[in-house]
């Protein structure tokens, strides 16, 4: 099963590469945009909404942008129309290095606070194992909230579901709505790493019962999962934490504290990705040692058939010379009629007593303590009379 999980993650290489940042020719002007290799169909999505209840506006829909007291949220998935985008950013206000980042698709989790507005990148886990991550930027203003992915996946369902319920205070603020993506990000981490958690667990059985050669190339892939996990969530907690600076506008004291529960979140998924890499590279000197003790089973067993036979070889050699049966010195089996039968039992013997002595050293059929169990002794101490 964790051959099945892990077998294509080669397969990434080659995509990651295509995601890499995409940089435009030397020289071209710093707020030029360059639209990603093999990019997404653009869709957009428009969403006013209040305390009252929400609505849901067309991308060519002007009645978007009115003035109004509700608080926005421009969903857009895929780059491909830079025109578009382009547009929506201009209405927004932003600055025209901010959109030409959002085209910048291989960058590192970071927060950046303008005047009007606060950019936020964040590595979303859309797949796993093997590791999928697509880039989400955020542009939280005074009245909205702009979201960009790469693709139309997304782990953002739970957020929308309660954008339309209006349950809790998701529809106080933008930025609250902010926060909740955030925490949402974060959150989907959580079982992504516990399958990785299950991956390592499987092949560390599997080499324990069966070791095998290719179980090496298949931790090494696992741990550079966990590597590209790691690039993903240590700037990530350095994003969230930029967040909780005083000078940080649009949040209040009450998100700061929730802001602080996904740094606290953060922390985690970073000891858990360290303890994972840990256990990963221990698999490999686990998967050595595995080899190396099956060697050893293998030699020890040639070593006592040889062992077997030198006895065997020496009874036969020394029957085997040839001398004058008259010498009264000479072997008196030579002559006999169960000489034959005599010598095949003497070396059954010799054998039989090697095997038992063997065994009495506890060089064979040694078997371990089937009575042990971890963390409790085979023997139980008995209780005082």
């Amino acid at each position: 099963m964790a051959q099945r999980k892990v077998r294509d993650l080669r397969k990434l290489l080659a995509a990651r590469a295509r995601k890499r940042a995409a940089r435009g020719a030397v020289g071209a002007p710093p707020s030029a945009l360059h639209v990603p290799e093999q990019a997404s169909q653009t869709a957009v999505q428009l969403l006013r909404y209040s305390s009252a209840g929400i609505t849901s506006y067309k991308a060519d829909d002007p009645g978007f942008w009115d003035e109004s007291d509700e608080l926005r949220w421009i969903d857009i998935s895929g780059l491909s129309d830079a025109e578009q985008i382009a547009k929506i950013g201009q209405k927004l206000e932003l600055h025209p290095l901010t959109i030409a980042d959002l085209f910048h698709t291989g960058q590192r989790p970071k927060t950046e606070i303008a005047p009007k507005y606060i950019q936020i990148v964040l590595k979303m886990p859309v797949g796993g194992p093997p590791f999928e991550a697509d880039q989400l930027t955020l542009i939280l203003g005074q009245n909205f909230v702009l979201s960009i992915r790469e693709h139309e996946r997304d782990c953002l369902a739970p957020v929308r579901a309660r954008l339309d319920d209006g349950s809790g205070r998701i529809r106080s603020s933008s930025a609250y709505l902010t926060y909740a993506l955030i925490d949402t990000v974060i959150d989907t981490y959580f079982p992504l790493l516990e399958s990785y958690g299950d991956v390592t667990e499987e092949l560390e059985e599997r080499i324990l019962t069966k070791p095998q050669t290719g179980s090496v190339r298949v931790i090494h892939l696992l741990k550079r999962e966990l590597l590209e996990l790691r690039r993903a969530l240590w700037p990530q907690r350095e994003a969230v934490n930029a967040l909780l600076r005083d000078d940080v506008p649009f949040f209040d004291d009450t998100l700061t504290t929730y802001l602080r529960d996904c740094s606290d979140h953060s922390f985690q998924l970073m000891d858990m990705v360290e303890v994972y890499r840990e256990v990963s590279q221990g698999l490999v000197d686990l998967h050595l040692s595995s080899l190396s003790n099956r060697m050893n089973e293998v030699m020890k067993v040639l070593t006592i058939i040889a062992t077997l036979f030198i006895p065997m070889t020496f009874i036969a050699g020394v029957y085997g010379m040839n001398f004058d049966r008259a010498s009264p010195w000479n072997l008196p089996e030579l002559s006999w009629r169960f000489g034959y039968l005599y010598a095949l039992g003497l070396m059954a013997t010799s054998s039989a007593i090697m095997l038992f002595i063997f065994w009495k050293l506890g060089w064979i059929f040694s078997g371990g303590d089937d009575n042990y169990r971890y963390g409790k002794p085979s023997d139980p101490p008995q209780k005082p009379e």
